[in-house]
């Protein structure tokens, strides 16, 4: 049983990581600190073909890895695929109850025992407008993990997460530049722009003049980069600047 005061420190370790080696050192102090033997977080891409704008890390045994790639199973991942159709954390016992296990789900779980990755517990990650993703403990024997351990594996695995996703988020800005500022009026015309509204339904809305409602969109463009209006909105949700729920609101 995890105490206190470690998890506090654990979960110190995730929101001061700057960098992935912070992030992978935090993460294999976590691991051993919970009882398990590896992990693996990261978004769920191809992992031959990795995205520059996602982040893999992992102390799981490098023979697996380059099996798992060798055979194609990442995408056939059961965890991943179970991952995908729930909200919360579970262990990897319960995979079965949350989708059904093809042959060669249980094949990949089977294969999987023989490197160390015999029971485990896996926390998925679902950000609109972003890759799904995992954090993944595994333990090399089969083992009742009691219910404080399963919680705090759960409140690391998530900031992990947000640790990577900051991490990644600081390396875009700091290629692509800050956040753009936007005045007021300028938010409502990108809020108006999400929804689909052109000029002159945009200076309806506002109660402005159509050209006004013109330049408030080409003021939001501008310091966008000229954004044409669907990559505008893309670069806004991924910025933060507006939310799913802004646009979709009636």
């Amino acid at each position: 049983m995890i105490t206190i005061a470690k998890l506090d420190g654990l979960v110190a370790a995730f929101r001061a990581a700057t960098t992935e080696h912070a992030l992978h050192e935090a993460l294999l102090t976590a691991t051993a600190e919970l009882g398990f033997s590896q992990f693996a977080m990261g978004h769920h891409v191809d992992l031959a073909r990795p995205a520059d704008d996602a982040i893999r890390l992992t102390s799981y045994n490098t023979d697996w890895i380059y099996h798992v790639m060798e055979r194609g199973y990442f995408a056939d991942d059961p965890m991943h695929l179970a991952s995908s159709k729930t909200g919360g954390a579970f262990p990897w016992s319960d995979v079965g109850n949350i989708i059904k296990l093809t042959p060669r789900h249980k094949l990949i779980l089977t294969e999987a025992v023989g490197f160390g990755l015999v029971s485990g517990f896996t926390i998925p990650v679902h950000v609109p407008g972003e890759y799904n993703g995992t954090c993944s403990f595994a333990s090399d024997t089969v083992q009742p993990f009691d219910a404080s351990t399963l919680w705090a594996a759960q409140a690391c695995g998530t900031l992990a997460f947000e640790a990577a996703r900051r991490i990644m988020r600081s390396r875009s800005h700091s290629e692509n530049g800050e956040v753009p500022g936007l005045t007021p009026r300028q938010m409502d015309a990108l809020v108006l722009i999400g929804r689909g509204k052109n000029d002159s339904e945009i200076a309806e809305l506002l109660g402005v003049s159509r050209s006004t409602a013109h330049e408030h969109v080409e003021g939001v463009r501008r310091k966008y980069g000229n954004a044409q209006r669907p990559h505008l909105i893309a670069r806004a949700l991924f910025d933060g600047q507006v939310s799913f729920t802004d646009l979709l609101r009636r």
